[in-house]
């Protein structure tokens, strides 16, 4: 006599492995939005040391995109990376703004994270980035947030 598996048995192993599938996958869910937001940190964070280099060496200028760090001489990066939360075709935002008290020009570089929408503005009267209370954006710069 032949020993196999019955039809019940199938289903019941089927059901056991459907249920942890459903218990496990929220989960990692959660594990690749808390991966998502660390390389958005790092990546905003290697452009920052990018930005920093060409300030230095292209007399105090920032550049006007991230493009010019690819197309300066020298190369600061190999290329430009890609926000995880893919807000945008060019990748991370970056905006020169020289409205600062004493016209001082600082950047941004963002992320607008997992809303995908910008949750901060410039305060030309304080000087400042306000960040609005709900923001999920992941922010960099070298002026002062509020």
């Amino acid at each position: 006599m032949k020993k196999a598996f019955t039809l019940i048995e199938l289903l019941i192993v089927m059901t056991v492995i459907a249920i942890l599938a459903g218990i496990l996958i929220p989960s990692f869910r959660g594990y690749q939005s808390e991966a998502w937001h660390i390389k958005a940190e790092a990546d905003i964070n290697t452009l920052q040391g990018a930005i920093e280099s060409y300030f230095r060496t292209h007399d105090n200028k920032y550049p006007d995109s991230l493009a010019d760090l690819l197309s300066s001489s020298p190369r600061f990066i190999p290329q430009l990376p890609k926000d995880p939360y893919r807000t945008n075709l060019n990748g991370y935002g970056y905006e020169v703004i020289t409205k600062k008290p004493g016209n001082e020009p600082f950047y941004v570089i963002y992320s607008n994270g997992p809303n995908r929408l910008k949750n901060w503005v410039w305060n030309s009267v304080k000087g400042v980035i306000v960040l609005e209370p709900t923001s999920d954006d992941i922010v960099f710069t070298n002026a002062i947030i509020d």
